[in-house]
């Protein structure tokens, strides 16, 4: 009788809830970065990156993106699920190694 290994995944709803918090995160940076969002610069700013145009700020919402459609993948979709996560490590590395390297 074989057994299945893989640990038990959450139910729809909240693989769908998790997608919409951690993809919709994703996709509002992305979209501000792509001046899709309007967004309005404030008087001081004390952040690493003041405005939301630097390539860093795009890895992170790939980053997000990417880990919420981890959530809502089919698990028979081996190729897509293992570019998905390829894309989120190449993402988040590269935007860590900008934030660090280029301030």
């Amino acid at each position: 009788m074989p057994t299945d290994s893989r640990p038990p995944q959450p139910s729809l709803p909240t693989r769908l809830l998790l997608f919409c918090l951690c993809g919709g995160t994703g996709l509002f940076i992305i979209l501000t970065y792509a001046g899709i969002v309007p967004w309005k610069p404030s008087g001081r700013c004390r952040a690493i990156f003041c405005d939301p145009y630097h390539w860093q700020v795009l890895c992170f919402g790939i980053t997000f993106f990417c880990a919420g459609s981890a959530f809502v993948l089919p698990r028979r979709w081996h190729r897509v699920g293992q570019l998905n996560g390829l894309c989120l490590l190449i993402a988040l590395l590269a935007g860590l190694t900008g934030s660090f390297l280029f301030r």
